[in-house]
């Protein structure tokens, strides 16, 4: 509950989600932390749908804002790909990026998807971290060797860092190509 009120009200919840990997370890922790994100991200999108959609429409259908207009089009035709890539660059808030999808023309599905799924590597390395926190700090000597998580945590780090990136230039070609 704590999660969802902190994604929806836009707080940060990163030293939630590393406490879950500090409280539940790695599998649970990160369970618990996308089913709170996707909860609270579907709640500020049905917000956003609700509430600022009619706003965007009137502001897109004024042709001084054609270029947005041709960008909501875009999300609407390329939802689940586009949102999957953004949800792994770290470029928008998360919190607020979830009102802005609601206003605009993508589908809810491509949206609890793509959330979902573009939300999951960054969860896990944020949940394997407050894991390992909890490793160094309570274990009573059956912990591994600290370079070993150090190692793992690097791993993941570089992983996601090219994942990261491949998915910002696709977003950033993406944009290239709207601007055309």
């Amino acid at each position: 509950v704590a999660y969802c009120l902190a994604e929806i009200l836009a707080i940060p919840a990163v030293p939630l989600t590393m406490s879950a990997g500090f409280l539940f370890g790695v599998t649970q922790g990160t369970i618990t932390v996308l089913l709170a994100a996707t909860v609270a991200a579907s709640v500020s999108f049905a917000i956003g749908k609700t509430i600022l959609r009619g706003f965007v429409e009137d502001y897109l259908a004024d042709p001084e804002n054609a270029k947005y207009a041709k960008i909501d089009r875009a999300i609407g035709e390329q939802g689940f790909p586009l949102l999957f890539l953004v949800r792994l660059t770290p470029i928008f808030p998360f919190a607020l990026s979830n009102y802005v999808y609601g206003a605009s023309s993508i589908s809810f599905g491509d949206f609890f998807f793509g959330t979902l799924l573009g939300f999951a590597p960054g969860t896990i390395g944020y949940v394997y971290t407050g894991m390992v926190g909890q490793e160094l700090l309570l274990s009573s000597g059956d912990a591994q060797p600290w370079y070993v998580y150090a190692g793992a945590l690097g791993a993941l780090t570089v992983v996601l860092k090219l994942v990261t990136d491949a998915a910002t230039q696709i977003v950033a070609e993406l944009q290239d190509d709207d601007d055309e």
